[in-house]
């Protein structure tokens, strides 16, 4: 936790401004407010000075209404203090921070040890264990008042005096001082009210119906994982780690993904991927549900992958439980709110703004879109189209799929199987049956383009600077051998794209190559080369990297190239295999794509053993110059 480096008589301003900032968080998300997201904080700056601030992000055309959301609401806590209730929610989050870090210290891993010694030093402070911590704060936070909260925010603002600042590409008139001030004095002189008194209500998804009953249980033993399979048809993966003390790592995949987005409806899964999780549940809302579960170490993710989609969470042992009913009750009784369409359509203005003047826009939007051959699944689409999808259109998408859909769970880490097994009975085993998985053939069937592609972008911006991207098509990852080899390929221009391009010809800070094989679409699969170029040279370097492929099809790799790529790879992948994020990758996928655990049992195995020769066959294959899309973006300066 950030807010642990601060000494112990700061607790209760800290707890002042998480209290701000949730209510910050719920007006947000209000009708017609006129701010994304808003921030309080105050610390003590290189131990000389304090510095107490509360900030928004908005529209350019919204500065005005945002500054007087942000004066009202600090003038609020000030003038009328807070509640119990959030106290409460406060504390809970804190303390369940600092008894899980204790739980979990065993398995800190060494270099978030050392980054902490470092900052500590830095700081000129002490550096604390988390044990230390729990002992520290545990105490302080069963006896702080709401009284302490108010009196600490009233001392870190008692300043007599405000500095106001507009960021950014706020639309100002010509005297932009007086029109702030003239702001803030018209927000200063409009009175406020103590906030409404706050109602929580239980949570209510408790009962699924009767525990599912488990008709196999499969083990695999050379990789510690067991399959289990509920009479529902939902599938259980588990695979107990001691990486991570007390953490259990979860994630569903159901339904079909982006594979069955409506062609019709281009930009869904983004907006889906946005709106989903922040519409609640049908009982509770998503503040609600901060509130009801603040004080437990659960929560919930959604996106939508490729051929599925994905839910997950993570938890320990003591709210497991709890974890499984919040993941089941997504599933079944997803909320759909309105508040989460408001909230998605400011982070949607905001997200395309920055793509209209950065480099990123067109990789983003149009690119991916057009190397698939035109296929609406890819990219993004333009500004109002992504505006005018609506909850309706995902609640006809995604409910009846997570609903209903094929479903496979899988848990990683410090868990105990047969209360896991349990668990997982009591929610997701006693929902209705579930679907057999269909034949998605069909879906998966792309048309890339039959020739190159080149094309030049133009975007308003005043920063000189220029990216290049060259795409090789290749091949699908559905060999696991070859994708692993263009991997490597891949790692191998990298290298020489450093040395040609960044340190001969002083032509790119950070070049990289990439492949990028689709283990969904055969087929389907693309090595590509990325650059941040200087505008005025685009065409030389862009003929530098081509010439860099080229010689790689035709001459292929050294020995000490292919050593140099392969090794950091090797170790990465050691690091990797004692992680619950790799593992949960796996475990996920490991009875609706068994091929994946073969992909475990032989991945250092099969990197260890590339050669030099497979390397230029696969170079040879698709890395001529003549076979490479081309993309540039430029910036169109303003005169």
């Amino acid at each position: 936790d950030h807010r642990l480096g601060r000494p112990l008589r700061y607790l209760p301003r800290m707890l002042a401004n998480e209290m701000i900032n949730r209510r910050l968080a719920i007006l947000s998300k209000k009708e017609n407010a006129p701010f994304i997201r808003g921030e309080a904080d105050a610390d003590e700056e290189f131990n000389f000075l304090r510095n107490a601030s509360i900030s928004l992000d908005c529209k350019e055309d919204q500065w005005t209404a945002s500054l007087a959301v942000a004066e009202q609401e600090l003038r609020r806590a000030l003038n009328y203090g807070f509640q119990p209730a959030e106290l409460h929610e406060a504390v809970a989050d804190f303390a369940n921070n600092l008894e899980q870090a204790a739980k979990s210290a065993p398995t800190r891993r060494s270099d978030e040890v050392s980054s902490g010694l470092v900052q500590s030093i830095m700081d000129r402070q002490v550096f604390t264990d988390a044990a230390q911590d729990l002992a520290l704060y545990g105490p302080a936070l069963k006896t702080v008042t709401v009284e302490d909260c108010l009196r600490a925010l009233r001392i870190a603002w008692s300043a007599n005096h405000r500095s106001v600042s507009v960021i950014g590409n706020a639309k100002l008139p010509s005297d932009p001082d007086a029109a702030i001030q003239a702001a803030y004095k018209a927000s200063a002189s409009q009175s406020v009210t103590a906030p409404d008194k706050r109602v929580d209500a239980a949570w209510a998804y408790t009962d699924f119906g009767p525990a599912g009953s488990v008709v196999s249980t499969t083990p695999v033993k050379d990789l510690g994982i067991t399959e289990v399979v509920f009479s529902n048809g939902v599938r259980l993966n588990l695979k107990r780690t001691e990486f991570q003390a007390n953490t259990i790592v979860l994630r569903i995949r159901a339904g079909s993904g982006l594979l069955s987005e409506p062609p019709s409806e281009r930009g869904l899964n983004t907006y889906a991927g946005a709106t989903f999780v922040a519409g609640g549940l049908g009982k509770h809302s998503a503040d609600d549900l901060t509130r009801i579960l603040a004080g437990h170490t659960v929560d919930v993710s959604f996106q939508v992958g490729t051929d599925a989609f994905i839910l997950g969470g993570a938890t320990n042992r003591e709210d497991l439980l709890l974890e499984l009913q919040l993941l089941t009750a997504t599933l079944v009784d997803p909320g759909y709110r309105p508040e989460s369409q408001r909230n998605a359509a400011k982070e949607i203005e905001a997200a395309y703004l920055s793509m209209e003047h950065t480099s990123d826009g067109p990789f983003s939007m149009e690119v991916p879109s057009l190397l698939a051959g035109g296929d609406p699944r890819f990219g993004l689409p333009p500004k109002p189209v992504m505006l005018s999808r609506t909850l309706d259109e995902v609640r006809a998408w995604v409910g009846p799929q997570l609903a209903r859909g094929p479903l496979e769970i899988a848990l990683v880490g410090d868990l105990d199987e047969a209360t896991a097994v349990a668990a997982v009975a009591s929610t997701l085993g006693a929902l209705p049956p579930r679907q057999a998985p269909g034949d998605l053939a069909a879906l998966k069937h792309l048309t890339p383009p039959s020739t190159p592609l080149a094309k030049t972008y133009s975007i308003p911006s005043e920063i000189p600077k220029g990216a290049l991207a060259l795409f090789w098509p290749t091949n699908d990852g559905l060999d696991v051998h070859r994708s692993r080899r263009l991997n490597l390929l891949a790692a191998v221009l990298t290298d020489r794209l450093r040395v040609k391009v960044r340190e001969q010809m002083g032509g790119a800070y950070s070049p990289y190559a990439i492949s990028d094989a689709s283990n969904v679409f055969p087929g389907y699969g693309y090595l590509s080369a990325h650059l941040t170029v200087d505008p005025d040279r685009v065409e030389t370097i862009e003929q530098a990297v081509a010439m860099l492929g080229l010689d790689l099809s035709k001459s292929g790799v050294t020995n000490d190239e292919l050593s140099r790529a392969k090794n950091p790879i090797i170790t990465s992948l050691k690091e990797s295999a004692r992680t619950n994020q790799y593992w949960i990758n796996v475990v996920s996928q490991a009875q609706g794509r068994p091929e994946v655990l073969d992909w475990a049992r032989t991945r250092e195995t099969d990197f260890e053993s590339i050669t030099v020769p497979e390397i230029d066959a696969l170079a040879k294959s698709y890395l001529d110059a003549a076979r490479a899309s081309r993309f540039k973006v430029l910036p169109a300066r303003s005169k």
